[in-house]
This record gives C-alpha cells, structure tokens and sequence, in this order.
C-alpha cells in the first residue's frame, strides 16, 4: 500500500507548522509532501498512491484525531487554495486516483509570527506522530504487508 503524507501549514506561523514537526518525528515515514496551503495542482500528487492523508493544525480540536475526509462532488472556487475533500475530489475526477483520503487534525494554539511550536503544540505532535505511525501499520496489516 503507498501511502502519501501531506503537511500543510507555515512554519515561520507558530503552532501553524506543526504538520512539518510531526513528518519530522516519524520513524517509517511513508512518502511525503510539505506545504504552506493545499492548492489545485496537489491533485496530480495522489494518482499514485492508495491512501493520502493530510496532516494539518487545527485550533477546534483538543486532541488529535484521524478521520476519512469528508467528500467533495465538485471544484466549485477557481482560487489557489483548496481542501482535503477538493483535492481528492479533482484527483478523481482528472487523475483517477480511486485510493482513500483521511485528514491528521493536529491541535494547535498559537499561530503568531515565530518559528517552532508552543509548549502545548509539541506534546501535541508528539502524540500525533505516535497515532499516525499507529495508523500507518494498521494501514498495512488490513493491505497485507
């Protein structure tokens, strides 16, 4: 099973960079991408790959959480940023990318200009990076691997 690692978020923003920490800390990463904001040209990465799983800091979560991303049935803005669910939906539609999508809420709380996360945010990462190397070998179990 390939799976594709995308952190997204600023790293020169606090807590905001936190996806980046957490693709740092992992001991098997799978393949992975960083960047600052999903855009429509992301959509091209997934063909590839049999699971995407975007990893990304969220200040409404208090604990981090994995989940299937919510689905899209369309692309309706023509801006240069999009989400998980657009991402997928256009690497369907255009790429024929037929794997599964999850999205890594990683909390965070303090998005102010500075580099490396607050106190909170890396006991944060911490426990992201140990659920996701979790979650990545029951991804291979349930593939067979």
């Amino acid at each position: 099973m390939k799976t594709l690692l995308i952190a997204c978020g600023n790293p020169l923003r606090g807590d905001d960079g936190i996806a980046h920490a957490v693709l740092a800390m992992l001991r098997r990463p799978a393949d992975s991408r960083r960047v600052q904001q999903l855009t429509p040209e992301s959509a091209s990465d997934l063909a590839e790959f049999d699971c995407v799983i975007f990893l990304d800091a969220d200040a409404s979560v208090a604990s981090c959480t994995i989940e299937r991303a919510a689905t899209a049935d369309s692309f309706a803005r023509l801006t240069h940023e999009a989400s998980p669910a657009e991402i997928i939906h256009l690497a369907r539609v255009l790429f024929h990318f037929s794997g599964d999508g999850f999205v890594c809420r990683i909390p965070a709380v303090d998005f102010s200009f500075r580099e490396g996360l607050c106190p909170q945010a890396e006991a944060a990462a911490l426990e992201a990076a140990r659920q996701l190397e979790f979650f990545l070998l029951e991804q291979r179990a349930a593939a067979g691997e």
